[in-house]
């Protein structure tokens, strides 16, 4: 996976490096649209860097996206899973304890993947990562998502296609409302 991003990123800058801006005919939008994409690519996969790369069996899941390898802190982009103490609502008024189901999901989905590769384009402060994992190629904030056990981080545009499957579904956290993690955590401090 780490090979064929490297030689992505590589085929990406040969095509941005031959081609100029000012090659471009200005009557050509779609050969302008093509320059600028490349470029973009180009650009953004020279920032994101592999962060690790372990067996699933060696990580240690704190909560449904957040854990941890050895000092290594990791907490996934894009989404925002139950809080330890908080619970969901189901259609009948009742209440689940989604964050230990969010909890236990993302530790099947890590630990049983052969391996397991991060990516950031941070500089982990006091070894805390904001990162993208796959599980065995799976993304796992995607997974999560989609099957109702984390939102959609609010300020961000991730995983639109994934939470409309599950609300449409009505599964998980979207049964009834439930109050989310942010406005959860507002209310708690």
């Amino acid at each position: 996976m780490i090979i064929l991003r490297s030689i992505a990123a590589a085929t990406l800058a040969t095509i941005a490096s031959l081609t100029s801006a000012t090659e471009l005919p200005p009557t050509d939008p779609i050969s302008a649209k093509i320059f600028l994409e490349l470029h973009s690519l180009q650009t953004l996969s020279a920032n994101i860097r592999p962060l690790v790369s372990a067996p699933g069996e060696a990580f240690r899941i704190i909560d449904g996206d957040f854990f941890a390898l050895g000092n290594l802190r990791i907490r996934l982009v894009g989404i925002d899973a139950p809080e330890a103490a908080q619970l969901c609502n189901t259609p009948d008024g009742a209440s689940w304890d989604c964050s230990a189901k969010s909890s236990d999901r993302a530790r099947s989905i890590i630990n049983k993947a052969s391996r397991v590769e991060c990516f950031t384009s941070e500089d982990g402060s006091h070894g805390l990562y904001v990162a993208s994992c796959q599980a065995d190629g799976r993304d796992v904030g995607a997974l999560l998502v989609e099957e109702g056990l984390a939102w959609p981080d609010r300020d961000q545009s991730y995983y639109v296609s994934e939470t409309n499957s599950a609300q449409a579904n009505s599964i998980g956290i979207w049964q009834a409302y439930t109050q989310p993690p942010w406005e959860w955590r507002l209310e708690q401090h």
